[in-house]
């Protein structure tokens, strides 16, 4: 268990700020290989909100990596989130601008996952 930190940068020529994230996260491994990456929004003394960046929430949400039998390059991903971006952000801001977050999200689990393998 640890509480991380995550920033994302402005996006839209700036039109949205910065935006930091602290969580509670907990990675496990099971038996089967089955990875878990769990998190929630934690306050923390070490992490108070920073000048600059807008403090989001990530309401709990994390993801499942499951091996897939007799395919060991292979893995079936079930994932949850719901994140509220903080600030004050039109919804049809907020609905063009997270798509490409979420592809970001799963193009770093991807290197993580590989990483975790080598």
């Amino acid at each position: 268990v640890s509480v991380c930190r995550t920033t994302t940068p402005s996006a839209f020529m700036r039109i949205i700020s910065p935006r930091e994230f602290v969580d509670v996260v907990l990675v496990k491994q099971y038996e089967d290989g089955t990875m878990l990456s769990a998190a929630t929004n934690v306050e923390h003394p070490l992490c108070p909100p920073q000048p600059n960046f807008v403090r989001g929430f990530n309401y709990p949400c994390g993801c499942f990596c499951i091996p897939l039998p007799g395919e060991p390059d292979r893995t079936q991903l079930l994932s949850f989130f719901q994140t509220d971006l903080g600030g004050y952000l039109p919804q049809a801001v907020v609905d063009s601008f997270f798509p490409a977050s979420i592809a970001g999200f799963y193009s770093n689990l991807t290197k993580a996952v590989k990483a975790l393998k080598a």
